[in-house]
Order: C-alpha cells, then sequence, then structure tokens
C-alpha cells in the first residue's frame, strides 16, 4: 500500500486563466525519493505546498499513511520541509534552531537536548551547536534546516529546491549527504528541482511536469532513456532533435537533409512524405563504426569541438541541420579539426521517434 497519495489533485489560484497543477496522481511507496522535476512555473512548487499544507487542491484528495489530510492543516501533518531559503531564525544558535520544532511541541528539555546532539551528529556539524546562522556558511546552513526539519520525526520530507543558492562543488557534495541521510533514516522524501542531474542522481522515481500536468513518471534510468513525450526528452539530458521526411514506411527508411536513415521499426502509422521527430542523444553518435548490422550512417562537416571536462563534444554539420556528437575524454583521443568531414553512425534502436 502506498504511503503518499495524491488523486486527481487540481489547483486553480483566483483570477488565473489556467489551472496550476492538472489531474496529477502519484502514489509514493514507504521510504521512496521522489523528485518533481520541471521548468519554473510547471506546478511541482504548488503541488509540494499541497502536500505540506500550505496550499488546499481546488479538488482531489491527498491521503498519507491511510489518513485523508486534504484539508489537515500544515502544523497537523507531521511532515518536514526545508526551503530554499534555509528560513534558519537569524538570533537563535544552531542548537535552538534544530530544537525549536520540539521546543514549541513542548517536549521535555532533556529529549530536546538529546534529539539536538543527535541531529548534530547526522549532519557532523556536531562542534557548531553554539553559533548562529551568520558564522556558518551556506551548505552548513542548509544541513541546519535538514536537521530541524527531521528533528521532529517526520512522517514524511518535503524539500523545495533547497541547493539552488549553493554553488556547484557544494551543491553536489550536499546532496549527496541528503540522499545518505535519506536512506539511513527510511524516511518518505519529496524533493522540488528544475535541476535535470540533481533529479536523475537523487531519486527512487522521478515525475516530470510541464504546464501542471505530469508528461511522465518513472525511473531516472527510465526517464533518460526512454521518454514518452516530446518534452521529456527535450528537457531532460542534451539531444538532437531529427527532423526527417518518411520515404519507406514498411521499411522505415527516413530522408534526413539528403541522406537515408533507417527508424529502429516500420512506420505503420505513417505515410509516404509524412514528417517526424527522431531524439538522438549525442552519446549514442560515434565518429567510427562498430560494425553492426543495423547502423545508420551520416556524413558532415565539424564546425566546432568544445571540451567539457570528461567529455568531447563535436558539433557537426549535416546539410541544415547542428548534430551534438559527445566523446568520453582520454589523452589519446583523436579529436576531429574544425572543417573536416567526418562519418557519424548510430544503430537504429537508438533513435527514438517523439511522435510514435
Amino acid at each position: 500500500m502506498a504511503f503518499l497519495e495524491l488523486t486527481n489533485v487540481r489547483k486553480v489560484f483566483p483570477n488565473a486563466t489556467a489551472a496550476a497543477v492538472e489531474d496529477f496522481n502519484l502514489a509514493v511507496q514507504p521510504g521512496e525519493f521522489v523528485s518533481f522535476l520541471g521548468p519554473s512555473g510547471c506546478g511541482k512548487t504548488t503541488t509540494l505546498r499541497m502536500v505540506a499544507g500550505f496550499e488546499f487542491p481546488t479538488s482531489g484528495r491527498i491521503t498519507m499513511d491511510g489518513k485523508d489530510i486534504t484539508g489537515v492543516r500544515p502544523n497537523q501533518r507531521n511532515i518536514g520541509m526545508v526551503f530554499q531559503s534555509y528560513a534558519l531564525f537569524p538570533n537563535m544558535t544552531v542548537a535552538d534552531n534544530i530544537g525549536f520544532g520540539l521546543s514549541v511541541a513542548r517536549a521535555p528539555k532533556t529529549e530536546i537536548k538529546q534529539r539536538v546532539a543527535e541531529m548534530l551528529a547526522l549532519i557532523k556539524l556536531e562542534q557548531l551547536g553554539g553559533r548562529y546562522p551568520y558564522q556558518l556558511s551556506g551548505g552548513q546552513q542548509q544541513r541546519v534546516a535538514l536537521a530541524r526539519a527531521l528533528s521532529i520525526r517526520p512522517q514524511l520530507l518535503l524539500l523545495d529546491e533547497p541547493l539552488s543558492a549553493l554553488d556547484a562543488k557544494i551543491r553536489v557534495s550536499l546532496r549527496n549527504e541528503i540522499r545518505a541521510i535519506q536512506r539511513q533514516l527510511g524516511i518518505t522524501t519529496i524533493y522540488v528541482t528544475h535541476d535535470q542531474e540533481e533529479a536523475l542522481s537523487l531519486s527512487d522515481r522521478v515525475v516530470v511536469m510541464n504546464q501542471g500536468v505530469v508528461e511522465q513518471v518513472g525511473p531516472p534510468f527510465e526517464i533518460y532513456n526512454f521518454p514518452k513525450t516530446g518534452f521529456v526528452a527535450q528537457f531532460v539530458g542534451t539531444l538532437n532533435a531529427i527532423t526527417a521526411t518518411v520515404q519507406e514506411p514498411a521499411t522505415g527508411l527516413l530522408n534526413f537533409s539528403g541522406q537515408t536513415i533507417y527508424a529502429a521499426q516500420p512506420l505503420t502509422n505513417h505515410r509516404a512524405g509524412d514528417t517526424v521527430k527522431m531524439a538522438l542523444r549525442p552519446e549514442m553518435i560515434a565518429p567510427e563504426s562498430t560494425g553492426e548490422p543495423d547502423e545508420n550512417r551520416l556524413t558532415g562537416v565539424v564546425e566546432n569541438v568544445a571540451f567539457l571536462g570528461a567529455v568531447v563534444r563535436i558539433h557537426v554539420r549535416v546539410g541544415d541541420s547542428l548534430l551534438l556528437v559527445d566523446e568520453f575524454n582520454n589523452p589519446h583521443l583523436a579529436v576531429p579539426a574544425i572543417g573536416d568531414a567526418i562519418t557519424l553512425y548510430f544503430r537504429r534502436e537508438n533513435g527514438l521517434l517523439l511522435d510514435a
């Protein structure tokens, strides 16, 4: 049985011309880490706030641990929340911030002291309990905010873009810590982000949203490799979107910029002359043949070469289209020069038809 369920949840704000969230359905299992991923304004934070009780659905139902919490106030939901802005009390020490929720609940002082010590150890800030927020780095402040949310032993943890104000290296380090703590405690967690790398690296499942609607729900591997809509394919990861013309539907033969390639399957729902879009990840294209019998081949001209650390990205002009090709960097990599003619290879199964 699911621990948290959102059923046909809809949210329309006053005077709005469209729903902020439309027909949202999701079942979250106990201990699962689920991320809401999408561009700004897609409805992910509104959905999180409805789970927290800061907003109420216009229609639909939210249940947690078998109880209907749709109209329950936030302080009666036993939910911990971490905000983007830390929201620490500047006049309180780290220890007092962490113990604030327990103090409001009038827990015994000995219990508060013990729980604060446990949380400080959990976030590895045992020596900083007497400091004030302004004496901490951004990463340390967000750890304190996480400890404060966990100190009340919530049934559900909500995180609303908690790392967006931090620099890149701290973000990577802290997100790994958040995941490790979540696994250690086994707490059901929902994480809101617009950063696809965060969502893919942290989550058991990802909910991709666009304009208030759920586009796809699934494990990170499935979301990246088998997108179900054109939006998911283009939003998650780098993508080559190829526009081709159907030549032979029965064989899947396509014409792309004057060159022929094959789709992975016959195009039974298309006719000759139809236009189709194919999604092709840069890492699925190579400048060397693997000898596979089902390889597609394209010829083009190198327009640019970009070094991205572990990856070398080659920009290849094929007719009127620009394709990105990613190769893993190594000291012996033969990098083509700008202006070189180049032949590209990719397996038919790696080209995903977006409108199929």
